[in-house]
């Protein structure tokens, strides 16, 4: 039984050794690590361009969003009332003066 690409590996096999991949690797280091790089930098901002600028939105997530953004953002006026009041009350406990009671140096 022959494997059509048996073939094609025993005579890769014949010209590859890891001995030639290292001589290629430290003649050509710099150059594969920017070229490496400067493919990630161009998917990421390739990314980033299609995420910002072509964005989809049917009319229900529109209007999804829209409502979730509303219910995150309402005033609530009752505990911003609470708040201020708490504060109020610490500004009137820190004007009073502190008087000791018991001195120790007597």
């Amino acid at each position: 039984m022959k494997i059509p690409f048996l073939s094609f590996f025993t005579k890769v096999k014949e010209h590859f050794s890891f001995g030639n991949t290292l001589v290629l690797w430290y003649r050509y280091y710099k150059m594969l690590v920017f070229i490496g790089f400067s493919i990630v930098l161009l998917f990421g901002g390739w990314n980033y361009y299609y995420s910002v600028y072509q964005y989809r939105f049917s009319d229900e997530e529109k209007k999804q969003y829209v409502d979730s953004y509303f219910k995150e953002t309402t005033f609530k006026e009752a505990r911003f009332n609470e708040v201020v009041d708490g504060l109020r009350v610490r500004a009137r406990m820190h004007e009073e003066t502190f008087e000791i009671k018991r001195n120790i140096f007597e």
